[in-house]
C-alpha cells in the first residue's frame, strides 16, 4: 500500500507534489447532480404511472369481477369457459347462450373464468360499460 507521506513514487500519487505538476480540476457534480436527478425523476414517474394504470385496472377488474358474481347464474362456471352477461332490467343475468343466438335481454359483456377466481372480460365482446 501507499502512504501518501511517501514522495518517494511521486507518479503514484493521486496528486502533484510540485508546482510544475499537471492542475486538479473538480469534476462539475452540480451537472451530474442536475442531469442525473432529472433522469431519476423521470423514472419515478414512468413507474409511479405505471402503478397507477395497473391499480385502475385491478379496480376495473374487482368491479366487473363483483358484477358477475352477483349476479343470477344456475350452473358451475368452468375454468377458461366464456359466459355472457345480461341486464334483465331488474337484475344481470349470466348465461351460457351466445348474444348472436339470443336477444331476450340486454347483452352487457362476455367473461372468461379464470383460474384465479376472478371474471376477465373477454375483448371484442363487450357490448357497453360494466362498471355500473
Amino acid at each position: 500500500m501507499i502512504s501518501l507521506d511517501d514522495t518517494s513514487k511521486p507518479n503514484l500519487l493521486p496528486y502533484g507534489i510540485s508546482s510544475n505538476a499537471p492542475a486538479i480540476s473538480l469534476p462539475d457534480t452540480d451537472l451530474f447532480k442536475s442531469e442525473r436527478g432529472a433522469n431519476a425523476g423521470q423514472f419515478f414517474e414512468d413507474k409511479l404511472r405505471q402503478l397507477n394504470d395497473e391499480y385502475d385496472r385491478l379496480v376495473l377488474l374487482a368491479k366487473q369481477t363483483d358484477i358477475v358474481y352477483n349476479s343470477r347464474y344456475n350452473f358451475i362456471p368452468r375454468v377458461g369457459q366464456v359466459y355472457h352477461l345480461y341486464n334483465t332490467g331488474e337484475y344481470y343475468l349470466l348465461s351460457m347462450i351466445e348474444p348472436e343466438r339470443w336477444d331476450k335481454y340486454e347483452f352487457v359483456a362476455s367473461f372468461r373464468f379464470t383460474a384465479d377466481n376472478i371474471w376477465e372480460i373477454d375483448h371484442g365482446q363487450e357490448a357497453t360499460d360494466t362498471t355500473g
